[in-house]
C-alpha cells in the first residue's frame, strides 16, 4: 500500500503545475458530485418518500373513522364484542336455521360464546347455505360431523359454533 501511494505522489509531481490544478479541481468537482448525487439525494428522496407514505397514511386513517358509521350500521354485533351471552348467541344461531328451514333437534351451552348443537334430519342443500349464513355472522364453526342418513340428500349433524 505504501508502494502505491509513493508512486502516485511520484507521479504527482511528475506533472506540470497547470495540470496539477486542473486534477485537484477536477477531484474536487468529482467529489461534490459523489456528495450531492450518492449522499444527498438519496437521503432526500427517501425523506420525501417517507413524508409521502405518512400522508397517505394519515389520509386512510380519517377515511376509515369516516366510514365507522356506515360500517357499524351494516355490522350492528360489530360493537359488542364478546359480551353476548348464550342465549343471544342461541337466537341468532335458530333465526338462521328458521330461515334456512333447518330444525335444531338440541343444543348445549359450552361456556363463554360457544354452543353445541344437533339436527337429526336435513337436507344437505339446506346446511350448506345456513353455514354461510352463520360464518357471514363472524360465527366459527369448530367442528362440523355430518353422518348420511339413508334417505338421497339427507344428513344428520352436530356441530360446535363459537359466536
Amino acid at each position: 500500500m505504501k508502494e502505491k501511494i509513493a508512486e502516485l505522489q511520484r507521479r504527482w509531481l511528475a506533472l506540470p503545475p497547470g495540470d496539477q490544478r486542473a486534477l485537484g479541481a477536477l477531484s474536487i468537482f468529482l467529489g461534490g458530485l459523489f456528495l450531492v448525487y450518492g449522499l444527498f439525494m438519496p437521503a432526500k428522496h427517501y425523506f420525501d418518500n417517507s413524508r409521502t407514505r405518512a400522508e397517505e397514511s394519515r389520509e386512510l386513517v380519517a377515511w376509515i373513522e369516516a366510514q365507522r358509521p356506515v360500517l357499524e350500521r351494516l355490522d350492528p354485533g360489530a360493537g359488542r364484542g364478546s359480551e353476548q351471552n348464550a342465549g343471544t348467541l342461541l337466537q341468532r344461531v335458530t333465526a338462521a336455521a328458521e330461515r334456512h328451514g333447518i330444525t335444531i333437534k338440541r343444543f348445549e351451552p359450552e361456556g363463554q360464546g360457544r354452543i353445541r348443537l344437533w339436527i337429526e334430519r336435513a337436507r344437505y342443500e339446506d346446511l350448506q347455505p345456513w353455514f354461510n349464513t352463520l360464518i357471514e355472522q363472524k360465527f366459527m364453526l369448530r367442528t362440523v360431523n355430518l353422518d348420511a342418513l339413508p334417505e338421497e340428500g339427507m344428513v344428520s349433524a352436530r356441530l360446535t359454533l363459537e359466536g
